[in-house]
Parts: C-alpha cells; structure tokens; sequence
C-alpha cells in the first residue's frame, strides 16, 4: 500500500491513540469547542498536520448520527453501598463524551430489591425510541423477557456487571465472575494454612437476586478444593442491608463457626469489617471482599480486610456506551469482548489506586 493510501485510511481514532485521548476531545479540536488546553489542542494540531488529515471528511461522517438514543437500566444507588454510584459515574463520563456527537443517552434506574420498578423502568424506556439498551441484569427472568421485547423491536442489548449468556445481541462488558472467584480462592491459600475454616459470605437483601454471586462462589470453591488442603467451606447467607439486624447474624455465626477468613461475595465487605472492629473480644478473621468503595477502603487502611478485589464498575459503563458509539458510528462490527481487568488491593497498594 502506497503511503498516500495508507494516510486516506488514517481517522479520528488514530488521531486519539497517537495524542493518548479520547475521541470526544479530537471532535472537539476539530469542531474548535472549548474544554481542551492549549497543550492538547496543539498536540492534535500537530497531528492532524502531520498525518495531512482532512477533518471534512469526519464531518461529512456525522451527517448519519443524529438520531442515536442509548438507553441504560441500572440500579438506583443505595445508603448500604456506593457501588451503583461508581457505574453511573462511568455512564455519566460516556455522556458528557459521546453527546458532543449528538446521541441522546437517558438513564431509566429501578430497585434491585424490587421486581415491578424494573418493569416500571422498561415499559417507559419502551414507549420511547432507542437504537440500543445498556442492561444490569439483575432480575434474570425479567431481564431475559425484556431483552426478547428488544430484539422484536430490533433494540440492541448489552450487559454490564453481569451476564445471561446467549441473551444479549452485543454480550457482556465486565469482569470473569468465576476467574473473581478463583483470584479469592488463591489469595485465600496465602492467608491460612491446611484444614482452616472459611466462610463464604453473601450480604444483601434480595439474594434470591444475586444469582451471579454463585459463579463467584464456584470459582472460589474450585480453586480451594484443587488444592487439596481439606479447607472447611461454609457458605452462609445474610439477607439484610441494615447493620443493626446484620450484626447479630455475625455474631452468632461467629461463635458457630469460627472462621479462620471470611470470602464476602459482593461489595458489602466494610458491613464485616465494621462488626470485627466494634467488637474487640472477638478473634478477628482474614476478610476479602470486593470493589474500591470509601467505605471498604477505610476498613483496608485500618487492617481490617486484607485484600480488596476491584472489579471497575465505573469503567464498565463507560466501555459500553463506547462500544455502542464504535459499533453505531464508527461501523465497527466486533462482538468480542476482553474481560474487565481484575486488580488487587492491599493496604499498602490503595492509596496509588483510582477508579
């Protein structure tokens, strides 16, 4: 290929990698908005001038996009954890970059305790118009019900958090929920020794909703038993947020069992945390548990949980209305997905870490 070929084919995504940006920021360059500095805005200048790029060919590029709407259905935050905080963060980040194109993005919430704010949730984001849908499935059967709604109206679907395999027209962004699992399974055997007692541990209200805590369970489960170290598992459920009806679940589970390292399968770890440090005269076990919450965090500082296991809720949400403005505007087809990134954190490593 002649190199005046090769520059025909050099677009706005080159122009972001090689200036380390986001698209939304080289549009905006391109289009002279403001909200870039000066450093920026010249490095892309330099660029577009280097490469001989033609920004009216971009421009004749947008003519199709004005009648985008992405719908997203997530989970309202709740007061026992910010963890649905941190994906509307990273959904309100992919707004504040994408609408610049002129997509539309509206935000239906619903109670993850609650079946009918779901339903509630769909049926008004179905009386509207939407090229594409982001979806937490919570609620697997109603989730799988609307996502058949979609598909007869020709919606496009795409889940984050978690997965219905083989239901979603555009899959999953989010992390391997059964390699989650074994990642606690190994940091586990580094913990305690052969023959020590572990609780698994799932904390929520609802639970009958968090099936995809199971794979987590399964992944941890299959790791410990591989190793061959006859490590007493129990696994135990809490269905409550409220601490005050929690705390005597812990205490008396506790007494019964005496956990040598308590797994806590979702982002409610600091729950556990807060009961071992309120309560002194019990022999505190290892804790891990998940996401990079203030209160979680906390708790890390202060060696309460041992490791921290960060799933980037923010980030997931972010990536699928990328995804959709890759596959919708910029033509790119692909279906497969890489798994989030699984990190780690300690309380030495925390305070270097940000969502």
């Amino acid at each position: 290929m002649s190199e005046k070929e090769e520059r025909k084919k050099f677009g706005i995504k080159d122009i972001a990698r090689i200036a380390n940006v986001s698209i939304a920021t080289v549009d905006r360059v391109l289009n002279n908005r403001k909200d870039v500095s000066e450093a920026t805005r010249q490095k892309i200048k330099d660029i577009i001038k280097e490469y001989n790029y033609q920004p009216n060919l971009y421009a004749r590029s947008l003519s199709v996009k004005n009648n985008l709407s992405f719908a997203v259905v997530i989970p309202r935050t709740s007061l026992e954890t910010g963890y649905w905080q941190l994906c509307l963060d990273g959904i309100n980040k992919g707004i504040s970059e994408f609408s610049s194109f002129g997509i539309f993005i509206e935000v239906f919430f619903f109670d993850q305790e609650a079946e009918q704010t779901f339903h509630d949730a769909t049926e008004r984001l179905l009386s509207k118009k939407f090229n594409a849908v982001i979806i937490a499935p919570i609620f697997i059967e109603e989730t799988k019900e609307f996502v058949k709604e979609c598909k007869a109206r020709n919606i496009h679907t795409i889940f984050i958090n978690s997965d219905i395999p083989g239901h979603s027209s555009m899959g999953y962004i989010g992390p391997d929920l059964y390699s989650t699992g074994k990642l606690a399974g190994n940091l586990t055997s580094y913990l305690v020794k052969e023959h020590s007692k572990v609780l698994i541990l799932n904390v929520a209200k609802g639970l009958e909703n968090y099936k995809y805590l199971n794979t987590k369970i399964e992944g941890y489960r299959d790791y410990l038993n591989e190793l061959n170290k006859a490590y007493q598992l129990e696994v135990k459920d809490i269905p409550f947020n409220n601490y005050d009806e929690i705390e005597p679940e812990l205490l008396r589970l506790n007494y019964e069992l005496r956990p040598d390292v308590v797994f806590v399968t979702n982002s409610r770890v600091s729950i556990v945390a807060k009961f071992f440090h309120e309560h002194q005269e019990v022999s505190k076990p290892h804790i891990i548990g998940f996401d990079f919450l203030k209160s979680n965090v906390d708790y890390l500082s202060k060696g309460y949980v041992d490791f921290l296991i960060c799933q980037r809720p923010d980030k997931q949400g972010y990536l699928a209305l990328n995804h959709l403005y890759r596959y919708f505007l910029l033509k790119e087809s692909t279906n497969e997905f890489k798994s989030m990134p699984i990190d780690i954190l300690t309380k030495e490593n925390y305070a270097f870490y940000e969502n």
